[in-house]
């Protein structure tokens, strides 16, 4: 009996292969073309079918989606299903979790007034008259 079941972890292995080739062992295999692994587990891996299909264009997003993790070291949240003593699981949904770095809002700068730079505070100060070195006297 297959249980629903939900992890989030960062992806230490993707993989995709030929139709057929199939991941696992013999007792746990799974008959997929994508598979992955999550640094929150210690063994066991989850996959996903890529056949020309009405689950194909799903089935592709959920890659992007797990792509972009890997490549962006993000973590994801799986949903998959595995049979009770199992370690492989099927995978039926990829969430992508955001980084929860706070976000930081833009200061107006108050020299800028819609979109026109005005002059800054030292516009007011009176000018500085640069002086030129004294000449030197011609002795008599």
């Amino acid at each position: 009996m297959s249980n629903l079941l939900e992890k989030t972890g960062k992806i230490v292995f993707l993989r995709a292969h030929d139709l057929g080739t199939k991941f696992g062992p013999p007792t746990d295999q799974l008959d997929v073309e994508a598979v992955f692994c999550l640094n929150s587990i210690a063994e066991g891996a989850f996959g996903f079918q890529l056949r020309n299909d009405g689950n194909l264009p799903a089935r592709q997003a959920m890659f992007s989606l797990l792509r972009d993790a890997f490549v962006n070291n993000l973590p994801v949240t799986a949903d998959f299903l595995i049979d009770t003593g199992k370690k492989n699981g099927v995978a039926i949904r990829i969430a992508l979790i955001k980084s929860q770095v706070a976000a930081t809002h833009a200061v107006e700068s108050p020299q800028r007034i819609s979109g026109k730079v005005m002059p800054g505070p030292e516009a007011n100060a009176k000018p500085t008259i640069p002086r030129s070195k004294p000449k030197p006297r011609k002795a008599r």
